[in-house]
């Protein structure tokens, strides 16, 4: 490496000297770099164009072979793209192989072992632009960085590793770790220049990688559109050539982005599309904001006296139809640590939905077939409509509840309960950040098309026809839940306030500690639940996780720690897992860094 780095500042150096005239044997205070009063000079859309280069040099700087294989351990897959591996495309082969507008490589850069040499040159010469070099190869004024990740074995040694990439040329990135809620806090308020990320698909459409991103969601981490950055026009925009009245020429995140995702939940032609959202991912990977270092697998240790256990490929574990060598009893599982909220309209974790998924029951649910696949099937309906279009070209759906519905606290439950928790999920006055979900829903987000006509019937009026609605439907944020209950803003930190329908009820709540969950007597299928109680021990600590896993006292752990992890493999092969998910792993930058060198 430091031979590549001597190699390039030489290169850095001749350049500088030719365009000062070719005088090689005058020495020269820089190396051509973009000095403070040059940065001073330029409009907020130069600076933004700057600073989307720096920020892909940046990431160019990271050997994601060597983070799959030496740091994480875990089986993932170098990524070159945003929308995961897993997602299909419009023809049916993977989303991702068709990203950027490479022919020697898929993605926005190559991924290939040895293509890691050309990625870093390139990276060096695009940050030699615009900051000095000094005799050793180091940039001397690049602005000091902060790192945010959660507490995590896994997290952190992955902290380490950018950290050392970047100071291989002089950039400095402190770490900072915050615990789980904390953290979430403090990246959705943007008080961050750098930070660990992640994303699960909440269903199978590359949508659900790129509507977070529009300014008013709430996984807006990045702040596109936000602050500063509102009112930069910098972006370009132009679906003419697929038949819209849409061309842009420097405009704002607000005229461009946010444009695009709306009519890619409104197209219902499937070629069409499917290259709205290609385009909306060139969008997004134009900023540089977006770093993708891998896409995910799962990693967990399961016991392997537990039967019934399913996950899906969006994050979510189910144990609702386990047993435990044979038995119901009990089971102990660890995910994370303390859940930011267990509210199914304010969670926007996966351990959090998991736990959501076995407090309450939706119109559809996840279901795994005799076969071990997973399917959609309907939970509270009585079936999955077949949509209504109307000549307006929206969709109306009707549902059936099932006979007897019930809430945890033997309260009938009726269509007017989801009428209310949908309206109040979508709503802005919650300002939920998965509200945005109910966009396809007509009159989104104050006036929502849903109308419990009677006691057991639901109707739902979509903008129009949508291939993953059973999908959306089965996701956490479409939950029912009940406005007396939820008119006590407590309500979801208590177990005695806590009202639910699903397979299980809140027993207790020990915080920081420990959540105990039995099962559900009032709920529809309370029959088919095998197992009676989940403990969900609540820790961030892998090696706490191993060693109560080891010792027989919880039965699965969601993390291990990293340099156990080749030795796991070995001693447990039957109980180390290592499983499919669509998702990708990440490092996001906020957009309202400054990046350029200051006087």
């Amino acid at each position: 490496m430091k031979k590549l780095i001597a190699l390039l500042l030489a290169v850095v150096m001749v350049l500088s000297l030719t365009a000062c005239g070719g005088k090689t044997e005058e020495p020269v205070a820089t190396n051509g770099a973009t000095t403070a009063t040059e940065v001073a000079g330029m409009t907020p859309a130069e600076k933004a164009a700057a600073e989307a280069e720096i920020r892909y040099a940046i990431g160019l700087l990271f050997d994601r072979n060597y983070i799959v294989e030496n740091v994480a351990q875990n089986g993932a897959v170098p990524a070159s793209s945003f929308v995961a591996m897993g997602m299909t495309d419009a023809d049916g082969s993977q989303f991702y192989e068709n990203a950027g507008h490479s022919d020697e490589y898929v993605g926005y850069y190559s991924v290939d072992k040895d293509a890691f040499e050309a990625n870093y040159a390139e990276a060096y010469a695009i940050l030699s632009k615009y900051y000095e070099v000094d005799e050793n190869g180091m940039f001397t004024n690049f602005p000091t960085l902060t790192y945010l990740y959660n507490t995590s074995e896994g997290h952190k040694a992955i902290a380490e590793y950018l950290q050392s990439a970047l100071a291989a040329v002089g950039i400095t990135m402190n770490l900072e770790n915050q615990e789980w809620n904390t953290f979430l806090n403090t990246r959705k308020a943007g008080d961050f220049s750098v930070a660990r990320n992640g994303w699960l698909a909440d269903y199978n459409d590359p949508i659900s990688f790129l509507d977070m991103w529009t300014t008013g969601s709430g996984n807006n981490d990045v702040q596109f559109g936000k602050g500063d950055n509102a009112t930069v026009a910098a972006y370009d925009l132009d679906l003419t050539d697929l038949g819209y009245d849409v061309k842009v020429e420097d405009g704002t995140w607000a005229e461009t982005y946010d444009v695009i995702i709306p009519l890619i939940k409104s197209c219902t032609d499937t070629n069409t599309r499917y290259e709205l959202m290609h385009r909306a991912e060139d969008l997004l990977m134009s900023t540089g904001c977006i770093v993708p270092l891998y896409f995910y697998t799962d990693l967990y240790m399961l016991d392997d006296g537990v039967e019934g256990f399913y996950s899906t490929p969006l994050g979510f574990k189910f144990f609702q139809n386990t047993t435990l060598n044979g038995a119901g009893d009990s089971l102990a599982v660890c995910l994370a640590s303390e859940p930011d909220t267990i509210d199914p309209a304010l969670n926007s974790a996966v351990d959090g939905g998991t736990m959501c998924s076995h407090l309450f029951s939706g119109m559809a649910k996840w279901a795994q077939k005799d076969d071990g696949t997973l399917e959609i099937v309907a939970d509270c309906a009585t079936e999955l409509s077949e949509p209504v279009v109307n000549d307006d070209g929206t969709a109306t759906y009707t549902y059936t509840l099932k006979d007897g519905l019930k809430w945890s606290d033997g309260q009938d439950l009726t269509a007017k309960d989801f009428e209310f928790a949908w309206k109040r999920a979508a709503s802005s006055a919650l300002g939920a950040d998965y509200g945005y979900m109910f966009e396809v829903i007509k009159g989104y987000p104050d006036d929502l098309a849903v109308t419990a006509v009677d006691d057991t019937t639901l109707e739902v009026t979509l903008n129009n026809e949508l291939p993953y609605w059973n999908e959306l439907m089965a996701f956490p944020t479409y939950f029912p839940v009940r406005e007396d209950v939820v008119s006590n803003e407590a309500w979801a930190t208590d177990p005695s306030t806590y009202v639910c329908n699903g397979p299980y009820k809140m027993a207790s709540w020990d915080h920081n500690s420990l959540i105990t969950l039995t099962k559900n007597e009032n709920y529809h299928d309370a029959d088919s639940v095998t197992m009676n109680e989940l403990k969900f021990y609540l820790s961030d600590d892998a090696n706490n996780m191993l060693t109560n896993f080891k010792n027989g006292t919880w039965q699965l752990i969601d993390d291990v720690p990293t340099q156990e992890i080749s030795t796991l493999k070995t001693d447990y092969p039957d109980e180390f897992k290592v499983a499919g998910q669509i998702g990708t792993y990440y490092v996001c930058w906020n957009i309202n860094q400054p990046l350029l060198p200051e006087a």
